[in-house]
């Protein structure tokens, strides 16, 4: 999924048609000391239970943190899950073929038999993606050690935790950085994906103190076939403001234990709807 010249493409796509990356140095993460940067209160917060703004009024949010109610179930968000931990189990058994030749093996017992179909086609897609690029990239020389043809087929360091404290935040995991770009994977419905990604690059530079200046969303869709468009964005001071805002919305929702009230209109697919319809 997403080979090293995949995304050394996309990342040359977003900077011809985007413009140089260029950032404020208030905006970037190292400046969590001071404003604005630097939040209203250290509250803890989930990054993705703001960033991507799926609660128009931030109900969720007086739900979740002011009355400790608990996210129900949904189907969308269960097969998200799981499809994300087929990913990432397809990546950690890729390196184990290369390094020690282990055979890739689609996960078995624990996956819901109403998802195995896709969790399957999910793996064998990425396995059978990644060996093949890693076979050429050996057998065309471009790369002269096993370490760096591994690199040439799976570029992305995957689940990359930081201390999101310095934000404001709980520990943030993003789901891959890669060539200096954080990179998320989407199988459902998403929105403000620059502001979420905005989110994870200021976690990232706070802790590490290096630049990120771009995102990749990566929307996957499984039907019979697995197909996936990807979009690089530059990280710019658009997205990163958006982002604090974002953030010090959710801070005063939760410091001031105010209800801002259901949203007129509302995904029954929020793990809270249940909760705030009733």
């Amino acid at each position: 999924m997403l080979t090293l010249l995949e995304i050394a493409r996309l990342l040359r796509r977003a900077k011809v048609t985007q413009g140089p990356a260029e950032v404020s140095p208030e905006l970037r993460g190292w400046a969590y000391d001071r404003q604005p940067v630097k939040p209203p209160a250290y509250l803890g917060l989930a990054l993705s239970d703001f960033a991507y703004g799926y609660c128009p009024t931030g109900r969720s949010l007086y739900l979740k943190y002011v009355l400790g109610e608990r996210p129900q179930p949904t189907k969308p968000l269960a097969e998200g899950q799981a499809l994300h931990a087929v990913l990432f189990k397809a990546l950690e058994d890729f390196r184990r073929y290369v390094y020690s030749g282990t055979p890739m093996s689609p996960p078995g017992e624990g996956m819901p038999e109403d998802l195995r179909a896709k969790a399957e086609a999910l793996y064998r897609y990425i396995a059978v993606r990644l060996t093949g690029e890693y076979q050429h990239v050996l057998a065309s020389r471009l790369a002269r050690s096993r370490d760096a043809a591994a690199f040439y087929a799976a570029p992305i360091a995957a689940q990359i935790a930081v201390d999101g404290a310095p934000l404001g935040l709980s520990y943030v995991v993003a789901d891959g950085v890669a060539l200096g770009a954080v990179v998320e994977f989407k199988f459902g419905p998403s929105q403000n994906v620059d502001v979420a990604l905005a989110g994870y690059a200021m976690a990232i530079e706070a802790e590490y103190g290096v630049p990120i200046d771009y995102g990749i969303h990566v929307q996957i869709s499984i039907d019979g076939q697995v197909e996936y468009r990807a979009t690089a964005y530059h990280l710019g001071d658009a997205p990163r403001a958006k982002f604090l805002e974002a953030r010090d919305e959710a801070i005063d929702v939760v410091a001031s234990a105010r209800d801002p009230g259901p949203a007129p209109q509302c995904p029954k697919t929020c793990p809270y709807y249940s909760v705030c319809r009733s």
